[in-house]
C-alpha cells in the first residue's frame, strides 16, 4: 500500500542547496509544494523542462520556478537553476513530500516462521506471512497482507506494497519496489500433450530480480521453466 507523506516547507535556498541547483534571486521565499506552471499557486514551485510550455512561464502563480540556464533569463522570479530541471523538480518534490516509513517490527496478526531471518530496522505489516528460511535484508518494508515463501531472499531497504506474493526460492535485489497485488515466482504455463490429455509440466527455474528495479501493481513474473528467470 503507498505510503502516505507528509508535507514540509523549505526556503528556497534550502531546496537549492539540497538538490544541488543554483539559487537566482530570494532565497527565503517558503516553498511547500511543487505544480505545474499553468496550476501552481503561492506556495508552490514549478518547472519548465519543456520548451513548449514556456508561454505559461509570464503568467505563473507559482512563487519560485526550476529552469534551465537558458530560460532562467525568461523570468524574473526567484528561481532554481539546472542544467536538468525535471530531475530538479523531481529531487524538490521528494524533499517536500517524503515518505512516512511504517515503524519497524512486524504487527501482531502478522506469521513469520521461526527460521526466517529479519534484518534490522525490517517491517511487517499486518496479515503478511514470511515462509520457511526467507531472508529479508536491512530496512525492508512487508506490506499488509503479502505472503513471503520459503526461502525467499529480499535485499536491503526493498518496499514490497499491500498484498504482494512472493513464491518460494524467488530473490529480489536491494532498493527493490514492488507495488500492490504483484505476484513474483508464480508457475509458468507449461503443458505437454499426452494423447487425450495435457500434462502439466514442472516449472524448475525460479525469479531473480536486480537492485534497484522497480515493479508495478499487479505485474505478475513467473518463474521459469528449466532455467531462472532473470
Amino acid at each position: 500500500m503507498a505510503r502516505p507523506v507528509r508535507e514540509v516547507s523549505l526556503t528556497l535556498a534550502a531546496l537549492a542547496e539540497r538538490s544541488g541547483a543554483a539559487l537566482d534571486g530570494d532565497g527565503s521565499v517558503a516553498i511547500s509544494d511543487v505544480g505545474t506552471l499553468e496550476r501552481a499557486g503561492p506556495g508552490a514551485i514549478a518547472f519548465l523542462a519543456n520548451p513548449k510550455y514556456a508561454a505559461q512561464l509570464a503568467a505563473t502563480r507559482a512563487s519560485a520556478v526550476i529552469l534551465s540556464p537558458a530560460d532562467a533569463p525568461r523570468t524574473t522570479l526567484p528561481k532554481l537553476v539546472s542544467p536538468h530541471p525535471y530531475l530538479t523538480y523531481a529531487r524538490v518534490a521528494r524533499l517536500l513530500h517524503p515518505e512516512a516509513a511504517p515503524d519497524a517490527g512486524v504487527h501482531a496478526t502478522a506469521i513469520v516462521d521461526a527460521s526466517a531471518q529479519l534484518g534490522a530496522g525490517v517491517s511487517i505489516g499486518a496479515h503478511a506471512t514470511v515462509g520457511k528460511d526467507a531472508v529479508i535484508g536491512e530496512g525492508v518494508r512487508v506490506g499488509p497482507g503479502c505472503a513471503i515463501g520459503n526461502a525467499v531472499r529480499i535485499g536491503a531497504r526493498s518496499r514490497l506494497d499491500a498484498r504482494v506474493v512472493v513464491y518460494d526460492r524467488s530473490e529480489l535485489g536491494e532498493d527493490a519496489l514492488v507495488l500492490a497485488g504483484a505476484v513474483i515466482g508464480a508457475e509458468g504455463f507449461g503443458h505437454a500433450e499426452d494423447g487425450d490429455r495435457w500434462l502439466r509440466v514442472p516449472q524448475l527455474g525460479k525469479v531473480v530480480i536486480g537492485d534497484r528495479v522497480e515493479i508495478g501493481a499487479n505485474t505478475t513474473i513467473d518463474r521459469g521453466a528449466i532455467d531462472d528467470t532473470v
